[in-house]
C-alpha cells in the first residue's frame, strides 16, 4: 500500500472540511475514520490553517503528511458534499489510495458558490430584516438594507482583487458605517442605532465569535486559540471600519436615533427567518436546508423570547436558546445525513449579540470608558453562553454515543 498517497488523500478531505467552515474535531473525525477504513490507526492532528496525518508501516517507518487549509470562507454546500464523500470513502474505500485524492479533487471541481447578484440581494435582505429585528421601522431597516449592500458590494470586489480578510473587512466596515450615517447626517430622523447594528450582522463571520469558546472549552487549546486570533482580529477590522465612519459623522448625527418600534413577537420570529435567508447565498447553503437553517433561527428566537417572558436575562435566554438550536440542528442531521453544522451556522445568527457590539463602539467613541467595558463584557458574556449551549447539547450526545450501550443513560 502507498502510505502517502492514502495520506495525502486523507489530508485533503479534512483540508477541505476545514476550508468550508467545519469543526476541527469533525475533520480529525473524518481523516481518523478514513485511515481506519484501511485498517490502519494513525496519529491525525488538525488547526485552522493546516492538518496533519501520520501512520507507521510495517517496516516500522513512519509515513507523514502535512497539508496548508486555504483561507477559511463558510461554505455550507461543501461541508455537505466532502461529509457525504467521506462518508462513502469510508464504507467503501478504493483499493488504490490514489482515488482519495482524485474523488476530492472531483467533488470541489463540482461546487459551485450563488452568483455576484444573489450575494449582494442576501446582503440586502439580511441587514434590512436584522434592523427590523431590532425594532426599526421602514425607514432604519431600508437604510440598513442599502449599507448591506454598499457594504456587500465593496467585500465581494476586495475579495476579487485578492485583498487579506483584515483589510477587505475593515474597508467593508468603513463602507457600512459611511452608508448608515450619511442620512441622519442630513437630517433624516433615522435611529442610528438599529440601522447600524442591522447592518453590522452581514460582516458577522458565522461562528467565530463563538467557534474558538466551544474549542477552548473541550480542551482544544490549539485549535481554540488560532480561532481566538481570528475572532479578534476580525471584531478589531469591523470595530475599527465602522468607529472611523462613526467618527466622521459623530458631531452631524448627535440627535439622531432613539425611536424604536415594538412589534408583536410572532413578528420578531418571522423577521429571524427571513433574516437569516439573507445570508444563505454568502454561505452557500442550498435548496431545502436553506428553509431548515431559517426555521431553526426562528426557533431559536421563538426559545429567547419565551425564556424572558418568564422572567430570565439576556444571558439565560442566550444559553436556552443556544441549547434548543443544537437540539434543533441535530435532530435536522440526523434526518437528512448532514453536518449539524450545517443549521446551526446560520440558525444562530439571531443570537448573535449584534446590538450590543454597535452599542460597545458608540460609548467607545464617545468616551464613556465605564458603559463601553460594561457593553463589552456583556457581548462576549452573551457569545460565551451561547457557546456553552452548543457544547452541553455536543457533550451529552458524546456521552450518549460513549456510553449508551453500557445503559448508563436513560435514554
Amino acid at each position: 500500500m502507498d502510505y502517502d498517497k492514502l495520506l495525502d488523500g486523507c489530508c485533503q478531505v479534512g483540508v477541505q472540511l476545514v476550508r468550508c467552515g467545519g469543526e476541527i474535531q469533525r475533520a480529525e473525525d473524518t481523516m481518523r475514520r478514513l485511515l481506519a477504513a484501511y485498517g490502519l490507526e494513525g496519529e491525525v492532528f488538525a488547526l485552522p490553517n493546516c492538518v496533519w496525518a501520520s501512520v507507521f508501516g510495517p517496516d516500522g517507518r513512519a509515513h507523514t503528511v502535512m497539508r496548508r487549509v486555504p483561507p477559511i470562507a463558510t461554505d455550507i454546500d461543501g461541508i455537505e458534499r466532502f461529509n457525504a464523500l467521506s462518508r462513502h470513502l469510508c464504507a467503501d474505500p478504493p483499493a488504490d489510495p490514489a482515488e482519495l485524492s482524485a474523488r476530492c479533487a472531483a467533488e470541489l471541481a463540482e461546487l459551485r458558490g450563488y452568483p455576484a447578484a444573489a450575494r449582494l440581494g442576501g446582503y440586502f435582505l439580511g441587514a434590512f430584516f436584522f434592523a427590523l429585528f431590532f425594532s426599526g421601522g421602514p425607514a432604519e431597516a431600508a437604510t440598513a438594507g442599502l449599507a448591506g449592500l454598499a457594504s456587500g458590494a465593496a467585500l465581494l470586489l476586495l475579495e476579487r482583487a485578492r485583498a487579506n480578510s483584515f483589510l477587505a473587512t475593515l474597508i467593508s466596515a468603513f463602507v457600512l458605517g459611511a452608508a448608515a450615517c450619511g442620512l441622519p447626517a442630513l437630517g433624516a430622523p433615522i435611529n442610528l442605532e438599529v440601522t447600524v447594528a442591522g447592518g453590522l450582522m452581514v460582516l458577522v463571520p458565522g461562528l467565530v465569535f463563538t467557534s474558538f469558546m466551544s474549542d477552548l472549552l473541550t480542551g482544544d487549546m490549539m485549535a481554540g486559540l488560532a480561532t481566538f486570533a481570528r475572532a479578534v482580529m476580525s471584531a478589531a477590522a469591523i470595530a475599527l471600519g465602522t468607529v472611523a465612519a462613526m467618527a466622521l459623522f459623530l458631531g452631524q448625527t448627535a440627535g439622531a436615533g432613539g425611536n424604536t418600534t415594538v412589534y408583536p413577537a410572532a413578528l420578531y420570529c418571522l423577521f429571524a427567518f427571513v433574516a437569516c435567508l439573507g445570508f444563505c447565498p454568502a454561505m452557500n447553503v442550498r435548496g431545502m436546508g436553506a428553509f431548515l437553517c431559517c426555521l431553526g433561527g426562528a426557533v431559536g428566537w421563538s426559545v429567547y423570547l419565551a425564556v424572558v417572558a418568564l422572567g430570565g436575562n439576556s444571558f439565560g435566554a442566550s444559553l436556552v436558546a443556544a441549547v434548543a438550536v443544537a437540539v434543533y440542528s441535530e435532530a435536522m442531521a440526523r434526518i437528512r445525513k448532514c453536518p449539524a453544522t450545517s443549521y446551526s451556522t446560520i440558525a444562530l445568527f439571531p443570537l448573535v449579540p449584534g446590538l450590543t457590539i454597535y452599542q460597545a463602539m458608540d460609548h467607545g467613541i464617545r468616551g464613556e470608558t465605564d458603559l463601553f467595558w460594561d457593553t463589552f463584557f456583556r457581548t462576549f458574556g452573551i457569545a460565551g453562553c451561547i457557546a456553552l449551549g452548543l457544547l452541553l447539547v455536543a457533550a451529552v450526545l458524546e456521552l450518549r454515543r460513549r456510553w449508551g450501550g453500557r445503559r448508563l443513560l436513560p435514554f
